[in-house]
């Protein structure tokens, strides 16, 4: 169990995953197509055509459309101004500048001009955002203050200290109102009737969309259950695991730490033991492909130009170029895109060929994760 858990810490902590684990993928400079292999040499592939999966239902309760249009306030939320007779409050904003002063004489680094403080963060030590408040824009507060015994630096450790602080302005966060006024300046709709409606058929979409997933997700485990590995090919094994191993040291030098830290930081423990979950990773992510391969091979499953130009638009749409794609998934855009689409193909196989069965399962509720593991 433990190994189990330190296997799914290295799939998440080492790789980048644009959308799914499952096609992380290795960094290399020559193609990791297996096009060039006869993938029953390498693959006993089981049942994956009338497998067992529960259907689903769902229910959208008043709870859950409440706690969209929260969320869809909090959206809303926008910045306002305080006017000067508008005292500052928790939460709020505060520009301002202050001087500090011990005995009379500023110190080093208890002044500044402009400064960004909001109440309730405890940005400065006890005293100083509580004795603002109440207090509004243009005022000039005088606050007589103790820096606490375990102080950061020692030579301010239980000083007395006073700070003058000038209240240039003050900002608020403000949630709108939920009411008709909100539905008609913010939405499509003309009533609070027909926008809970839409909200309610959009989670009913939502849970649907999820329920589905779910489904797929035990039918691709089953699959993956169902299939041996006669063997590994070298190229790709080898690739995962030298790609895994320069992952630790990437991020050693990212953080200026030694590569024992980082190992042990993720709990890999020493090289050893890491060199056992690495190729444990390596032959699950191998495995995987393969039998994507194969399965759309088997079954005649393709994507077509349309598709491949709308996930491309839909990384571009996040901000994912070619560049930061290869960068950081190891391989070339179109190989990436080739792997995602026929996954999805192949999941969408598995669920129209499947045995709806068993007692319905109700979309969204928690469950343990099934872990995916030879």
């Amino acid at each position: 169990m433990k190994k189990n858990k330190k296997l799914m810490i290295l799939v998440i902590a080492l790789v980048v995953v644009l959308a799914v684990v499952i096609v992380a993928i290795v960094s290399c400079n020559k193609s990791m197509s297996y096009g060039d292999y006869d993938l029953d040499e390498y693959l006993k592939v089981g049942e994956y055509k009338g497998l067992e999966v529960a259907p689903y239902t769902v229910t959208v309760s008043q709870e859950d459309v409440d706690e969209q249009i929260q969320a869809n306030l909090e959206a809303a939320t926008s910045t306002q101004e305080l006017g000067e007779d508008e005292a500052i409050a928790d939460g709020d904003t505060a520009n301002i500048d202050y001087v500090g002063r011990i005995d009379g004489k500023k110190f080093e680094g208890g002044s500044a001009e402009g400064s960004d403080l909001t109440i309730g963060s405890d940005s400065f030590i006890d005293g100083f955002e509580d004795g603002l408040i109440g207090h509004t824009t243009g005022e000039k507060v005088k606050l007589n203050l103790t820096f606490p015994e375990d102080y950061q630096e020692e030579t301010l450790q239980g000083k007395d200290v006073v700070f003058t602080v000038t209240i240039n302005s003050v900002s608020r966060e403000v949630v709108p109102e939920y009411g008709l006024d909100f539905v008609q300046n913010t939405t499509e709709y003309e009533t609070v009737e027909e926008y809970e409606a839409a909200l309610k058929e959009q989670i009913n979409a939502q849970k649907e969309e999820e329920a589905i997933n779910e489904q797929k997700d035990k039918l691709w485990d089953q699959a993956l259950q169902n299939t041996e590995v006669k063997k590994y090919p070298d190229r790709e094994l080898n690739h995962y695991m030298q790609f895994n191993s320069d992952q630790i040291d990437d991020m050693a030098d990212s953080y200026g730490m030694e590569r024992a830290d980082v190992l042990e930081g993720y709990e890999f423990g020493d090289e050893d033991e890491f060199a056992a979950v690495n190729e444990d990773s390596s032959k699950l992510r191998v495995k995987q492909e393969m039998l994507i391969e194969y399965i759309a091979k088997e079954e005649g499953l393709d994507y077509t130009d349309e598709e491949k130009e709308a996930l491309i638009a839909d990384f571009e749409s996040q901000g994912y170029t070619a560049e930061a794609v290869e960068t950081q998934t190891g391989r070339p855009l179109a190989e990436y895109v080739h792997i995602e689409l026929l996954y999805e193909k192949v999941r969408d196989f598995l669920l129209e060929n499947a045995n709806i069965t068993g007692e319905a399962t109700e979309a969204g509720a928690d469950e343990d994760s099934a872990e995916t593991a030879e």
